[in-house]
């Protein structure tokens, strides 16, 4: 493996790191997917994609941040 790799756990890590805030922000910033469709309460969802009765997934993706992540280096947002 080539480059330098610094590992970042604390606000003390996060001193010596010479890392800037926005970077730590976009490090722990993740895209999260979630499923929007609607489906029936009693929906078997082990139906395959040609089986009848089965909805398509209707996914939405989502970017987040990982606040239990900031929290560990002290940064708040």
């Amino acid at each position: 493996m080539r480059g330098n790799v610094n590992i970042v756990n604390s606000p003390d890590d996060l001193a010596v790191s010479q890392m800037t805030r926005e970077q730590i922000i976009n490090m722990v910033t993740i895209t999260v997917r979630r499923d929007a469709a609607a489906y029936p309460e009693d929906y078997d969802t082990n139906l395959k994609e040609d089986d009848e009765g089965y909805i398509e997934p209707d996914y939405v993706y989502e970017e987040m941040i990982d606040q239990a992540a900031l929290d560990r280096f002290g940064i708040t947002i």
